[in-house]
């Protein structure tokens, strides 16, 4: 295959954990990677490691709370590198603080991140994808979706906002031919646990090879 014409897979909220994973399984199958992280330090530190490996990779320093910095990493990545075929929105936050406590401003911009940043990527592929009547939008959910915890009010909220707009694009996108699901993780991600990131990054990989007809939503990762 030449290199310009293998598929390209946009991961938002690179880190050495789920998203080298999830980096690494779409290589292993001939993918590109562009991936967005928020430090410009740690972008040239994993775009270094993964070309060191023989991986194709381009690293934008993006700010997924700010929709104007995610939408001028992908006029760059489709100017550059063509229109991706899958995008995987990977970026959190966690801050410890019960509701009582939460700062509403920083709710805000955590929200932003997590809610508001995985719209505006999700709008930058679509066109494409709609007009070759396929592609997928896969998201790192959380288990605080389904069972909130006071100490990690923000987290929650995001996780909850994340799974709902995930849920109502796969309705409005399935019959466009784009699938679009999340990965409810529901625990710690950490190697050598059960929650191991390359084990979840084959069940990301597994829900992006499903066919069209077969398309599952959601997928509940207990370990």
């Amino acid at each position: 295959m030449d290199e310009q014409t293998k598929p390209l897979m946009v991961l938002v909220g690179m880190g050495p954990g789920m998203g080298l994973s999830l980096a690494h399984r779409f290589a292993k199958e001939g993918y590109r990677i562009a991936f967005m992280a928020r430090r410009l330090d740690a972008v040239k530190s994993f775009t270094d490691r993964l070309r060191k490996e023989g991986i194709q990779a381009w690293g934008y320093g993006v700010d997924a709370a700010d929709p104007a910095s995610l939408q001028a990493a992908f006029r760059s990545i489709f100017g550059s590198l063509g229109e991706p075929d899958v995008l995987i929105y990977n970026a959190s936050v966690f801050r410890e603080a019960p509701p009582s406590q939460l700062d509403p401003e920083a709710l805000n911009l955590e929200f932003r991140s997590m809610v508001g940043g995985f719209l505006v990527s999700a709008q930058a592929v679509i066109p494409s994808m709609k007009a070759k009547g396929e592609g997928t939008i896969l998201l790192t959910g959380g288990g605080s979706a389904l069972s909130p915890f006071a100490s990690g009010a923000s987290l929650c909220i995001g996780k909850s906002g994340q799974r709902s707009l995930c849920f109502s694009l796969a309705q409005e996108l399935a019959p466009s031919g784009i699938h679009v699901a999340t990965i409810t993780i529901c625990g710690f991600i950490a190697p050598g646990t059960a929650f191991d990131p390359d084990q979840i990054a084959e069940e990301f990989w597994q829900l992006h090879a499903q066919k069209q007809g077969a398309f599952e939503t959601e997928r509940i990762f207990r370990g």
